[in-house]
């Protein structure tokens, strides 16, 4: 097996669901941890490689991929979702929709390799207001890769269910696009957080924000009130820059918000990095 390659398949419901590395990206604690009280992150080197978890939802009809890494052009240390997709024996061709929860680069630098789309059966699903952020951002590299799949584009302007049971929210604050993924089956709910949250420590900080976020007055209320609705409903978590695999639940404490990671259990999880 590639050493490189790290999945975690489990489960859910009718669904089988795939948690994929593309790796981990180098960060500055300034950055990760905007707005943050030095106690909470003084744990934390001045510069760490930060985790990147993404999604493949297998319906048994479709194949849903929930962001596409920062692609290959950053191998070795990032840039391995497709070596985990073909882990899987899972093809490019395979994947039916690509969910863009937005369009920075370590979520979308795998749209496309010298402007041609790496998923080409693929729709990739963006909102609106992502699309026209970037848009008037011509000088960046996210307007080169959206510009490269213009032609594959489906925009979304409402929270919609674009598959049974796969749903897309609107939780704008981290850019004016993004979304949140909400997969419901056999009455079990998980929900792809994307980057509304950056690490567990902060859950007791929630202004706390990767510095790259547009507008954190509003992406501290998008926090407050996914945990709050992600707590009600007990689902399950799945979060982009957490620890691998991101899964987990949040409970509210007398001292604040608290991360309590999935459990392996046997009849509901399945990890398997050495097959």
């Amino acid at each position: 097996m590639n050493k490189e390659v790290k999945n975690w398949r489990f489960q859910f419901g009718s669904y089988k669901l795939i948690v994929l590395s593309d790796g981990t990206f180098p960060v500055s604690k300034e950055f990760f941890f905007a707005d943050t009280p030095i106690e909470l992150i003084d744990h934390y080197p001045d510069q760490f490689d930060a985790p990147l978890n993404f999604l493949l939802i297998d319906t048994g009809e479709k194949k849903v991929l929930v962001d596409t890494g920062f692609g290959e052009d950053y191998l070795p240390t990032r840039g391995r979702l497709l070596q985990c997709l073909q882990h899987e024996g899972i093809s490019t061709e395979d994947i039916d929709t690509v969910i863009i929860t937005h369009a920075h680069m370590d979520h979308i630098g795998g749209v496309s390799q010298q402007g041609v789309s790496v998923f080409p059966e693929a729709n990739y699903v963006i909102r609106e207001e992502e699309w026209a952020y970037w848009m008037n951002k011509s000088e960046s590299m996210e307007y080169q890769k959206l510009k490269s799949i213009k032609d594959q584009l489906v925009f979304v302007s409402s929270d919609l269910e674009i598959h049974p049971g796969i749903c897309l929210q609107h939780a704008p604050g981290h850019t004016d696009g993004h979304l949140t993924v909400s997969i419901q089956s056999e009455g079990k709910r998980l929900v792809v957080a994307s980057d509304i949250l950056n690490d567990p420590c902060t859950l007791q900080h929630l202004s706390s924000h990767i510095a790259a976020e547009v507008d954190p007055d509003i992406g501290m209320q998008t926090r407050s009130s996914f945990l709050e609705e992600a707590s009600r409903q007990n689902a399950l978590l799945f979060v982009c820059h957490y620890p691998f695999p991101g899964l987990g639940y949040v409970k509210k404490r007398d001292t604040g918000w608290h991360w309590v990671r999935a459990k392996k259990e046997k009849e509901r999880y399945l990890h398997d990095a050495t097959r």
